[in-house]
């Protein structure tokens, strides 16, 4: 099982250097989430589930059986909305044996 303690305390850093750059974290943006697996049915698991949630999902074979997922969402970057969105693909992906690798968007400047 993850420890998403991690991910979370990357939020508040990553807010903080958005603030920095001048972020509008208030305006909407395409938002990645990465997650690997060792199984691709599992990773095509967890993308049904994110697309139940909203979410726009790709799935990548690595290797032979192995399989990154992409998962994005159009959402602001603000500290309690990334938490929640965090929250929310971590748990999708720990029920379906994945490791989430974090989020990423776009700066848009002020």
């Amino acid at each position: 099982m993850g420890d998403i303690r991690p991910h979370l305390t990357s939020n508040v850093e990553q807010f903080s250097q958005r603030i920095k750059m001048r972020d509008d974290v208030d305006l909407p943006r395409e938002v990645e989430h990465f997650a690997n697996f060792a199984a691709i049915k599992d990773a095509r698991s967890a993308a049904r589930d994110l697309e139940a949630l909203g979410y726009e999902v790709a799935v990548t074979r690595r290797m032979l059986f192995r399989a990154t997922l992409r998962a994005t969402k159009q959402s602001t970057v603000d500290i309690e909305t990334a938490d929640a969105m965090v929250e929310e693909v971590f748990a999708v992906v720990e029920v379906r044996r994945g490791d989430y690798d974090g989020w990423g968007a776009p700066v848009i400047q002020r």
